[in-house]
């Protein structure tokens, strides 16, 4: 009886370090960016960068649609992009940083090379294709709390859900929540229906964010792709302006209360985007940032945004 114990939990030991063996080479193996070159002109735009904020800014925001590396979406090698990120992470030092399209190319990336950042759910996110997660900075914030949300209508339930985290600054004390998402999209010959979809979205992320307000009694900050343009669109209805104005009731836009906005050279802070990062609650938005020069179209289809708030 006590040699088949023994064999018993021998055998598991095995099973275990195989599976640890398994996903730590496969961690390595796709998460190997020392070979890719980063695109011309990206090492000068770094070096041009104006990373500083404010001395009174206790959290910066970030919200970062990367592009999943499948064909079908668009994307493409992962890893050579995920160094891009990466260099932005270096010069831009963001406390939080709220991601979609997340998929296991872009985990393994930065699982193996951004040393201190680490991701809410990590065995659900990248790995199990959940491609909607939060990546903090530990260095500088503790994680107290954390959640995630599915939205009870969508279309990809590995994508549309919402993810959050209860932060506090290690250093000033200050506590805050953000929150990571990515709504559906309006679909050619599906307009009524993915309207439906994403007005459903749109209450379930206000409800959820009052709830987390009322819970912890602290900003709440709501960011991510949300398909959904502000001041219009281009496109009406394909970019849901609608969807964005009912967001609007009740969060509040930092770009609209950010005392201080920069850009790049590629976009103007001033036109609509399809990201956001709301408001809910009590803080002063020192700067909002949208990092639009030329060569971030390389990274991914949507360039990153930040806030810096006190």
């Amino acid at each position: 009886m006590k040699k088949a114990l023994i064999k018993i939990i021998t055998s598991l030991l095995m099973t275990v370090i195989i599976i640890i063996s398994s996903f730590v080479i496969t961690v390595y193996t796709r998460g190997d960016i020392d070979d890719y070159i980063l695109p011309k002109g990206f090492e000068e735009t770094i070096d041009n960068a104006k990373p500083l904020r404010n001395e009174n800014a206790y959290a910066r925001i970030m919200t970062a649609n990367v592009l999943a590396h499948y064909e079908s979406w668009g994307g493409t090698d992962a890893r050579r992009r995920a160094k891009m990120f990466l260099e932005l992470l270096d010069t831009y030092s963001p406390d939080i940083v709220a991601m979609q399209e997340m998929c296991d190319q872009w985990y393994c990336a930065l699982l193996k090379n951004a040393k201190n950042y680490r991701l809410i759910y990590p065995l659900s996110t990248g790995t199990m294709a959940r491609t909607t997660g939060i990546i903090y900075n530990s260095d500088t914030v503790d994680l107290l709390d954390y959640g995630q949300y599915e939205y009870t209508k969508f279309d990809e339930k590995r994508v549309r859900r919402i993810v959050w985290g209860y932060f506090q600054n290690k250093e000033s004390g200050e506590k805050y929540i953000v929150t990571s998402t990515h709504f559906n999209l309006i679909r050619e010959n599906q307009e009524t229906e993915s309207l439906n979809i994403m007005n459903t979205q749109a209450d379930e992320q206000v409800a959820i964010a009052k709830n987390l307000q009322i819970q912890f009694n602290c900003p709440i900050f709501c960011a991510g792709d949300y398909n959904a343009m502000d001041n219009g669109g281009y496109d009406n209805p394909y970019f849901a302006p609608t969807v964005y104005d009912a967001l609007t009731v009740s969060l509040n836009d930092t770009k609209s209360y950010a005392r201080r906005t920069t850009e790049g050279d590629a976009r103007d802070v001033r036109k609509p985007t399809q990201d956001h990062i709301f408001m809910l609650g009590n803080a002063t938005i020192e700067r909002y940032s949208i990092i639009s020069d030329t060569v971030m179209q390389e990274m991914s289809d949507h360039y990153p945004i930040f806030i810096d708030v006190s």
